[in-house]
């Protein structure tokens, strides 16, 4: 996956993420790439913001880059659903 397909799939992510939850005012993203054990690993790290609350989230790490990303979204949403504020 190139760096610009990288970024079109977290951009996309993302807005359905911001979609499906309103009330977050804001979600920063770090995508990492690095080399462990000769092996490259890739992770995405979600900064989300809602008023009064904010979730810091470091994504899983996975050898493939779009694995990473869908990853960091599905705990994501699943940590975003078990929060008792979020729900309505």
């Amino acid at each position: 996956m190139d760096a610009d397909s990288i970024r079109a799939r977290i951009e996309h992510e993302t807005a359905e993420l911001r979609a499906k939850y309103p009330d977050m005012t804001r979600c920063d993203t770090a995508f990492s790439q690095r080399i462990d054990g000769g092996e490259v690993r890739h992770s995405l790290y979600l900064d989300m913001h809602w008023p009064q609350r904010q979730i810091l989230l470091p994504g899983p790490t996975r050898p493939d880059a779009g694995a990473a990303i869908d990853a960091a979204f599905q705990e994501a949403r699943r940590r975003i659903d078990q929060a008792a504020w979020a729900i309505r």
